[in-house]
């Protein structure tokens, strides 16, 4: 509608002539400038992103500085696809800039992440080390937590003994009933004949053989099952696993473990894995520890949620000087139980190896080991039992037990969980600071860009994914600590070191190994690890 006397502001005619270069259209302090900065101060052979080497013949290849910041501004502005990456090439300002006008394709753009998972990893690490450098880590307190990121495997594609046993009953159920179809049509065949009942005998015909067909995937699949040690099989994404996510809510994931400074916030250390978080506490911290360029006997605090109180992992940390902090369950109350005579009540003295009750009663150990059995009927860990013959003239055994006397279990690890529990009673603060500290990148990570799931398949890959998510995270939230103009002038003043980069995944290895007394191993794996690096 057209409004008389109204003047509305008016736009560049179309066909004017103009000149500008890209430089002029890219504002001084464009965060773009930082990635160009950043990626232009690497050595990227260093870090190992050798597969766009160049060929006697056909076209030169992009070199991988190219690709690598179009990946960091892809993923700086929530675009992860490389079809509409190789859009934004040919249309954002930003984009031309950064990579010169140059337009890779979408073929180009998805091999170079594939290709480049490990030195993906490598330059995670040396930003760690940048961030050192810049003294935006505390490196005193580490905090470690698991977040659930979709694989690229739905549920459907994810079978487990119970899943494959129903719908092979199904399969048996089915073939049943249109065998007995298939009987009813014969007879009804012989006394009146037409082709109506033909036809029918055909479709069923075609449905015994799809159930043929069915059972062939099905008993594929129980070999599979049959041939591998976990419980469950993926047949789009083999390396991912159905994980509990909350409760009884289940997904086809990955496990990503962050170990998150607490200065900042900033990530020292991710890892994908496709396992819950029983056994991840001392890998994750061991690697944040070698990440942030500190020794074995430098102390440092871990905090992690009850989903890491794991004995055997609360030992290996405290045996490499890493003051646990791991939230503990409160033991339940039990029925039959009065609250004071509850297990936690029974005192320990290390001593004489002995428990006394709250009675005044010994309760004393044969000093035979006994096995905890796992899910996958490994052993899980060992334990001693405690009993005391008090029980039989004890005049409030019924407040106790039931049985003929009371049992005292003891677990090889009780002395770290011990030492973990008290230093929560001791230090409640600490462990109030983990949620803010851990949450804080998986919140941004997943409800501000959106990242709830992983793109590619395989371990290995998915690590490379993670780490450049987990990059980006902390590239960002540099620019807020330090601003445009600092961030800029602490690159620009910056001499990575490599050597301490690539070699921190082997130092890492053998410190676990070590710490696990397991000397034949490290041994051979050390050799092995030298003869390559020579």
């Amino acid at each position: 509608m057209h409004c008389k006397g109204m003047q509305f502001i008016q736009g560049s005619n179309r066909n004017q002539t103009y000149f500008a270069t890209l430089e002029d259209q890219v504002s001084a302090d464009n965060p773009v400038r930082l990635i160009d900065a950043f990626i232009d101060k690497l050595d990227l052979q260093e870090l190992g992103f050798t597969h766009t080497t160049h060929k006697s013949e056909g076209r030169p290849p992009y070199a991988p500085g190219v690709l690598l910041k179009l990946y960091l501004y892809g993923y700086l502005n929530k675009i992860r696809s490389s079809r509409k990456l190789e859009k934004e090439c040919s249309r954002n300002i930003e984009l031309q800039w950064l990579l010169q006008s140059l337009q890779p394709n979408y073929h180009t753009i998805a091999d170079f992440r594939k290709l480049h998972s490990g030195p993906l990893q490598n330059m995670f690490r040396l930003y760690v080390q940048f961030l050192g450098d810049a003294g935006l880590l505390g490196k005193t307190t580490i905090a470690i937590d698991g977040s659930k990121f979709k694989a690229v495997n739905s549920k459907k594609n994810n079978y487990n003994q119970k899943k494959i046993d129903k719908h092979r009953q199904f399969i048996e159920d089915k073939t049943a009933k249109y065998l007995q179809e298939l009987d009813e049509l014969d007879k009804e065949e012989n006394i009146n004949g037409n082709d109506e009942l033909q036809i029918k005998k055909e479709k069923i015909t075609q449905g015994l053989a799809k159930l043929k067909e069915r059972t062939i995937k099905y008993d594929t699949l129980q070999q599979q099952l049959n041939n591998t040690d976990d419980k469950q099989i993926s047949t789009t994404d083999a390396e991912s696993r159905s994980i509990i996510i909350v409760k009884n809510i289940v997904e086809v994931a990955y496990n990503i473990q962050n170990a998150v400074d607490g200065k900042h916030n900033l990530i020292v250390h991710t890892q994908a894995t496709n396992t819950n978080d029983g056994k991840a506490l001392h890998k994750a911290a061991t690697q944040a520890k070698q990440n942030l360029q500190l020794q074995n006997e430098e102390a440092i605090i871990i905090l992690a949620d009850k989903g890491y109180h794991t004995g055997a992992e609360l030992q290996y940390c405290q045996q490499d000087n890493m003051i646990t902090h791991v939230a503990y369950k409160e033991q339940s109350s039990v029925k039959h139980i009065a609250n004071e005579f509850l297990s936690e009540s029974f005192c320990y003295d290390k001593g004489t190896d002995t428990y006394t009750c709250p009675v005044g009663a010994i309760l004393t150990s044969l000093g035979t080991w006994h096995n905890k059995k796992g899910e996958a009927g490994e052993t899980s860990f060992r334990f001693k039992t405690y009993r005391t013959d008090a029980c039989k003239t004890c005049a409030i055994k019924n407040q106790c037990t039931k049985l003929p006397k009371r049992i005292i279990q003891r677990s090889e690890y009780q002395d770290a969980v011990d030492i973990n529990d008290n230093n929560i009673k001791l230090n409640p603060q600490y462990y109030k600071r983990r949620q803010a500290i851990c949450e804080h990148p998986f919140g941004s990570i997943k409800r501000h860009w959106g990242y709830t799931h992983t793109i590619l398949k395989g371990l290995q890959k998915v690590n490379g994914e993670m780490n450049l998510i987990m990059f980006c995270y902390n590239f960002m939230r540099t620019k807020n600590i330090l601003g445009f103009e600092k961030m800029l002038q602490a690159i620009q003043n910056w001499t990575p070191d490599y050597d301490k980069v690539i070699c921190v995944q082997k130092i890492a290895l053998t410190n676990i190994i070590l710490s696990r007394n397991r000397h034949r191993i490290f041994i051979n794996i050390s050799q092995q690890i030298f003869l390559k690096a020579a």
